[in-house]
């Protein structure tokens, strides 16, 4: 069962559509050529829910204006080779071309389940990819209930970014948890604080029968420098061409003197899910702090952040992950309409949003909101062919997030965003879960909150909820298609103190 990373690729209500590229597929007498598929959803394999959207890139489709016999996109059973059922495609609006088709998954299909999917033209039958079929995911964030996890970090900490790896195999599938660094000062006011970074990497196995952590955290291999308030993003064959288990990414950073840094590190899964040593790779083109990452179709996407002297930057970039797992040259893309740090930084159905954050230097530990604090989102789609954006500039939606909000997190989980914790007017408490609707045109609707036994703060167990800011989030689908959010440390919002816990959410 893939996870969020895959999942919020392929889930889909709607995805803009693609123009054509043109060409055919053969004429003047010449053979029709055989088609060839290189990617399927930016990765050497793919998967989606029944009804969700995938593009197939690869040469030689052809360009059919109608549904022609012949052409098809299979869905094949592995064993047999047997077609089980063929994918719908948009003619008319040239989801079929000879560089790429864009298709439906089929109903039917059983989930937890890989086929072999494969194109046939008047040229032939390609190659096949794997597709692997994950159950729909139904969520509503106003009936979930939090408990707290009774394997805890093994430290304090805030300002870290956490990634889930997905391990498959013919048999089973296994998803890891990793946090990633992070900042360990004992409160906002100490000294030199900023610069109190770890370099500590921890993992823990996710249950995927029913989404918890049922065990310890033990470590795995630390980062070659300490570093907090990075990014973070996890790459594999099902959304990249990362190949093996796919390479887990840390981006840029407060390093030990506190200072933002442009390096990135990557690191290869091992079969036991353990991180092989980091490398570094290509850097970002200008040092970053609190900023946002996200992986769509096979590159790296990073938003806003804090440069070198602590002041939000509007730029935007894109680089692609190469098959070695190193991540080739940076581009720019359409600046943010207003700087951005301490916000949230998403993607879903083809569309990148930048949430909330601060507009002006704000000092990283602090639990005091900072009255430069947004409410904005701005949101672009993206160009699946290229990796461009499809507009020259950002939309900015026409309701915010109800209030303004910094140092959060934003959870992508079926059709809602459900942001978790920061700091907000009538902090803490009272808006600690919030969420609303995407949209099939890619806006948002206006947010509601999630209250009383909803929220973190309002649990009542044993150990009792906090108020919490820095903190670290994971989206993870069990193999029932069941989905958890997992709220990971942070800061204590009227302490400053760092915290240990970690929080799951389950739908009642």
């Amino acid at each position: 069962m893939l996870r969020s990373l895959v999942h919020s690729l392929v889930w889909c209500s709607a995805v803009a559509v693609l123009a054509s590229c043109g060409g055919g597929g053969g004429g003047g007498g010449a053979a029709p050529p055989v088609p060839s598929i290189t990617a399927i959803n930016g990765g050497f394999a793919g998967s989606g829910t029944a009804g969700s959207l995938f593009v197939v890139d690869g040469t030689g489709f052809g360009s059919p204006a109608v549904a022609t016999a012949g052409y098809s996109v299979d869905f094949k059973d592995t064993a047999s080779g047997a077609v089980v059922a063929s994918a719908a495609v948009n003619y008319a609006a040239g989801d079929w071309n000879d560089a790429y088709i864009k298709g439906t998954v089929p109903n039917g299909l059983t989930t937890s389940t890989t086929y072999k999917l494969a194109v046939t033209t008047a040229g032939g039958t390609s190659n096949a990819m794997d597709f692997t079929v994950v159950a729909s995911v139904a969520f509503s964030p106003s009936t979930i209930t939090w408990s707290a996890a009774t394997s805890t970090l093994p430290a304090a900490v805030q300002g870290f970014p956490s990634v889930i790896s997905t391990l498959t195999s013919t048999a089973t599938t296994t998803s890891y948890l990793y946090v990633l660094g992070g900042n360990t000062a004992s409160a906002a006011t100490t000294t030199n604080g900023k610069a109190l970074n770890t370099d500590a990497v921890y993992m823990n196995r996710l249950d995927n029968v029913t989404g918890g952590l049922p065990g310890s955290w033990t470590a795995t291999t630390a980062l070659p420098a300490k570093l907090g308030f990075s990014a973070a993003v996890y790459a594999n064959k099902f959304n990249s061409f990362a190949g093996g288990n796919g390479h887990v990414y840390v981006l840029g950073g407060l390093d030990s003197q506190g200072t933002a840094t442009t390096t990135v590190y990557h690191a290869a899964v091992k079969d036991d899910g353990s991180l092989d040593a980091w490398a570094e790779t290509t850097a970002l083109p200008h040092a970053l702090s609190a900023h946002g990452a996200v992986l769509v179709r096979g590159r790296v996407y990073v938003a806003g952040g804090n440069d070198t002297a602590g002041n939000p930057v509007k730029t935007v970039y894109t680089a692609p992950v190469q098959s070695n797992g190193s991540i080739g040259a940076w581009a720019a893309l359409a600046d943010l309409p207003d700087a951005r740090a301490y916000h949230q930084f998403v993607t879903v159905a083809g569309y990148l949003y930048v949430i909330g954050g601060d507009n002006t230097a704000v000092t990283p530990l602090s639990e005091a909101q900072s009255v430069s604090s947004q409410g904005n989102i701005y949101y672009a789609q993206i160009n699946l062919l290229d990796g461009s954006l499809v507009n020259s500039a950002w939309t900015t939606n026409s309701g915010g997030i109800g209030k303004n909000r910094e140092k959060f997190t934003a959870t992508v989980a079926g059709s809602y965003i459900l942001l978790s914790g920061g700091l907000y007017n009538g902090q803490p408490g009272s808006s600690e879960q919030t969420y609303a609707t995407i949209n099939s045109d890619g806006s948002v609707s206006p947010f509601g909150g999630a209250t009383g036994s909803n929220t973190i703060s309002g649990t009542l167990l044993p150990t009792p909820g906090y108020n919490f800011y820095n903190h670290a989030n994971a989206y993870f689908v069990d193999a029932s298609g069941k989905p958890h959010v997992i709220i990971l440390g942070g800061g204590d919002a009227v302490t400053g103190a760092p915290h240990n816990g970690v929080w799951v959410c389950s739908q009642q």
